[in-house]
């Protein structure tokens, strides 16, 4: 994987929820964006793209993927992240929740911080409602650790070019 992914800007999705992942692929996919990906699941994808996804609940192998871009979901324990922030490229993106941000903080790494915490929302019989910048967004899904992590996973797609207003359309149909 490391040799596929080595000329490639290699993303790290570092989440013990599956669906952390999932959505970030099925926004992708919904706006046409290329990606190889690496799924915990044993799940692969192989595109000719310039982007190479890797999925890991598992510090060890995030750190040993030397991500460009990560994603630090909020169910991840501080003390589980200082080796993947070591690891990440010099210049790189690091997207991580709130909980995390003493440790960021104390980073000797050089990397853009993008910090999110909690989403807003309102959760009805069977589904969120996210309470967003650009307005009130229903949620197919009832996965409360997704919907807070749904602030970074849009972070997350912004680096591939996928803006707010378009990163809602795929999400409100995600179940």
């Amino acid at each position: 994987m490391m040799e596929q992914s080595k000329n490639k800007t290699r993303v790290l999705v570092f989440s013990s929820q599956p669906s952390v992942a999932k959505l970030l692929l099925e926004v992708l996919g919904f706006h046409g964006k290329a990606y190889d990906s690496y799924l915990e699941n044993g799940s692969t994808t192989h595109s000719n793209s310039d982007f190479a996804i890797f999925e890991s609940s598992d510090f060890e192998k995030a750190s040993a993927f030397a991500p460009n871009i990560a994603l630090i979901s909020s169910e991840i324990l501080p003390g589980q992240i200082e080796t993947v922030l070591e690891s990440i490229v010099a210049g790189g993106v690091l997207i991580y929740h709130s909980n995390g941000s003493e440790v960021v903080e104390n980073s000797k790494n050089f990397f853009r911080k993008l910090e999110y915490s909690g989403t807003d929302f309102v959760k009805s019989a069977s589904t969120f409602i996210l309470q967003t910048n650009i307005g009130e967004i229903p949620i197919s899904s009832s996965d409360e650790n997704l919907i807070k992590n749904i602030d970074g996973i849009k972070l997350l797609a912004q680096q591939f070019g996928v803006m707010e207003e378009d990163f809602y359309e795929p999400v409100m149909y995600f179940a």
